[in-house]
């Protein structure tokens, strides 16, 4: 709830919508009569109040209710009430008048335990707001509280997100509010990734074809606002010996893994330097770091998407664009767990079963096991946010600990 604005009076006070409450402010600078305290206090609600949370104030832990704290003793009101309530933000509007020290304009509030939970919309004080339920994210049975990652309605493009980690990725974005774009080879396949990611539209492209890139780029922007933020993620691994991999597979693989990154990224620096900056994330591999003797050109695809990511870290910096790279280790997607996939392969090359292969490649990394896609798309959204407005060039490992060096 926001504080009143004038230097003295009632406006100093903070006002609470009563809902069978007791309200008794401790009122900064002077005392003043009940009921125009009150009226006071019901001006101030309709004119400046505004919903923070969802609180049940029957829950607030006891050892905070019927506390009664003035508010400019170094704000030990509020600052202590996210210990309590579990909250990591609050807004204090701090004035200094003259011949004043620095001080919150606004009074401590007692409140009684009560058995009803505030309408939905009612504001709240500050130091008592918590996430409403939708606001929280479960992973493995743990409830998250959502952060607010600055993505509202940018444009973002998703390549490789018709399943994977390419596919929650674009979910991750489209729960931050980003307007999101999914690609893929099969257009039934790619619509029903389109509804599951709730992206806003769907582009079926080969994206190792040139110029298929640039038309990915060239709809996004046409039907939803110039491309804030790309995330390269399309790409393709096997198993296979060196000596024996061709020069077209090597080219295949190459056209995919890393002309596909160099053509989308082409694609999208005009709007990025015109609309003020904008993001790029590309997947790479903990291969990219430490090349895979059983997937060699997919190794060398993958490193040059490193040095990719950093060259265009530095070219761009000045026109407000950043760009990193994420190197995941083995995770639990198709690529992996699927028919005919990575861990077949390994199954087939080295006479073991499927399940022993995948016991020993999760007792490979040092936390033991795959990772899961939300674990790198999590990695992948937070690069993509404004919370990492600082962050260029860097290679993120979200590997488990696989890769022994730190670059």
């Amino acid at each position: 709830m926001r504080r009143g604005d004038r230097p003295h009076g009632l406006e100093d006070a903070v006002a609470h919508r009563g809902v069978g409450l007791d309200a008794l402010p401790a009122v900064v600078g002077r005392a003043v009569a009940a009921q125009p305290l009150r009226e006071a206090f019901l001006d101030l609600l309709d004119r400046q109040a505004r919903p923070l949370a969802d609180v049940d104030l029957a829950e607030v832990a006891p050892r905070f209710v019927g506390r009664a704290e003035r508010l400019r003793d170094d704000l030990r009101g509020l600052a202590r009430a996210p210990k309590v309530a579990g909250v990591d933000r609050r807004e204090l509007l701090v004035r200094k008048g003259p011949r004043e020290r620095p001080g919150p304009l606004a009074a401590a509030l007692v409140q009684r335990r009560v058995g009803v939970a505030l309408e939905p919309g009612v504001a709240v004080p500050v130091g008592l707001s918590v996430p409403r339920e939708q606001e929280c994210r479960r992973h493995d049975g743990v409830t998250l509280a959502a952060v607010d990652l600055g993505l509202r309605d940018r444009v973002c493009v998703v390549t490789g997100s018709t399943s994977g980690i390419g596919l929650v990725t674009a979910r991750l974005l489209a729960e931050e509010g980003a307007r999101v774009v999914v690609c893929g080879r099969d257009p039934e396949r790619l619509e029903r990734a389109r509804r599951e990611a709730g992206a806003e539209l769907g582009v079926a492209y080969d994206l190792a074809e040139p110029g298929a890139p640039e038309a990915l780029v060239a709809d996004s922007a046409a039907a939803l606002g110039p491309v804030r933020c790309l995330v390269n993620n399309v790409g393709v691994a096997y198993i296979a010996r060196f000596e024996e991999v061709s020069d077209p597979q090597w080219d295949e693989m190459w056209q995919l893994n890393v002309m596909s990154y160099v053509r989308a990224i082409r694609a999208v620096l005009p709007g990025m330097r015109d609309g003020g900056g904008g993001v790029i994330v590309n997947v790479s591999s903990t291969a990219g770091k430490r090349p895979s003797t059983g997937m060699p050109n997919y190794s060398v695809t993958k490193a040059a998407v490193l040095s990719l990511s950093r060259l265009v870290a530095d070219l761009y910096a000045k026109d407000g664009i950043r760009c990193n790279a994420v190197t995941p280790g083995p995770t639990a997607t198709e690529a992996w767990l699927g028919d005919g996939g990575l861990a077949d392969q390994h199954a087939t090359a080295t006479g073991k079963s499927k399940e022993q292969v995948l016991e020993a490649v999760g007792k490979g990394r040092p936390l033991g096991r795959l990772a899961e896609p939300d674990e790198i798309a999590a990695v992948v959204a937070f690069l993509c946010s404004e919370r990492a407005r600082y962050v260029t060039g860097s290679a993120w490992s979200a590997d488990g600990g696989t890769v022994p060096i730190i670059v």
